[in-house]
């Protein structure tokens, strides 16, 4: 198990000074490419061989969101892999050791030419994995919902990151701007599921929609093409 420990900085936090949602899936995303060097399956196997990891699901459950200034450690490690899904799981606990979020996710590999999963991209090598009790469940596909268009968001440059599309940090950021400040100050995140369906490439425009519900279902589209699908469970402060 990999453990990654981050001093949460005014850069990270909201108005509540809390961590926002879209700096701890930075936070994961950090500690997960970290550990995937480490395993000797980052730039060098991947990246220089015309490949590249995308992540297609998350599921995050939110015990308690930390807060600024607050020291917290990030654990990581690779679930039991599947034919084409590459599972990845996560806990976020303080210096004590309680467990504040868990989370866990799915990747595939892409051949950087045609955007098709590379089946066996590591030429037999098998990713060390591991299990523990009380993990977060592996992420399921989103179940639609009745829904209406909130805004219309266009892709910027800031927006994208090293695979030239948008990065999955910043989905969070564009699910999160829905909802103003003032809900936050009564509402906070318990769970997020997301499903990225569809790359979303910079100059694009995207329209998202929600349900309006605690329970809320969020989506996105290009065109009438979907690009995610989301679903986050908002409770009372």
């Amino acid at each position: 198990m990999f453990k990654k420990e981050y001093l949460i900085e005014t850069s990270d936090v909201d108005g509540l000074s809390e961590l926002k949602l879209s700096s701890l899936f930075r936070y994961l995303q950090d500690a997960a490419t970290e550990h995937a060097e480490l395993l000797g399956v980052g730039q060098s196997k991947v990246l220089n061989n015309g490949m590249f990891w995308v992540i297609t699901r998350y599921s995050v459950s939110i015990n308690k969101m930390p807060s600024y200034f607050q020291k917290i450690i990030v654990y990581t490690y690779p679930g039991e892999g599947q034919r084409l899904v590459l599972p990845r799981l996560f806990k976020v606990t303080d210096e004590k050791g309680n467990v504040l979020i868990k989370a866990s996710s799915s990747w595939v590999i892409l051949d950087r030419a045609t955007h098709h999963i590379v089946i066996d991209p590591f030429k037999d090598m098998v990713l060390p994995f591991e299990k523990y009790e009380g993990e977060e469940p592996l992420p399921n596909k989103v179940q639609s919902a009745e829904s209406e268009l909130v805004e219309s968001r266009k892709v910027r440059y800031s927006d994208v990151d090293l695979n030239a599309h948008l990065n999955n940090t910043k989905y969070v950021e564009y699910i999160m701007d829905t909802h103003d400040f003032e809900f936050y100050k009564k509402y906070r995140v318990k769970h997020i599921t997301i499903n990225y369906n569809k790359e979303l490439l910079a100059d694009q425009i995207i329209n998202i929609r929600s349900n309006h519900q605690l329970n809320e279902f969020i989506s996105g589209d290009v065109e009438g093409q979907n690009i995610f699908d989301a679903n986050i469970e908002f409770v009372e402060r």
